[in-house]
């Protein structure tokens, strides 16, 4: 999978849970392993750094999508990714804004999130 189909995937509703497992599963195909040679870290880093590709990408192409934005939020409860979680805050309006402001202002340093704004 590549970030163009992932994103594809993401307008059609698919949750970002559910790709990051499609592109683990794919890389352990891809790849040939055997099942007793693959355990809960297998792939763990690499599908991590697709993931933050992709949060970056849609954040950038997708700002304010509903599909988008709801893919994001749920996502960032389950991951402390920096990217996923300035999609979210810089390009989509949630209802919960003031909590993952301050949450996501715990997790990162200032100088990463001014732009996000206040939490008022």
């Amino acid at each position: 999978m590549n970030v163009s189909v992932a994103t594809a995937d993401v307008l059609l509703g698919a949750s970002l849970q559910q790709i990051a497992g499609e592109v683990r599963e794919q890389w352990i195909r891809d790849f040939q392993m055997r099942p007793d040679e693959v355990s809960a870290d297998t792939f763990r880093t690499e599908v991590a750094a697709f993931m933050r590709k992709l949060a970056r990408h849609l954040g950038d192409r997708h700002a304010g999508e509903p599909r988008v934005g709801a893919a994001l939020r749920d996502w960032v409860e389950q991951c402390d990714h920096y990217e996923a979680w300035d999609a979210l805050l810089s390009g989509f309006d949630v209802a919960e804004r003031k909590t993952l402001l301050r949450r996501g202002r715990v997790l990162f340093p200032g100088s990463l999130t001014a732009h996000w704004g206040e939490a008022e």
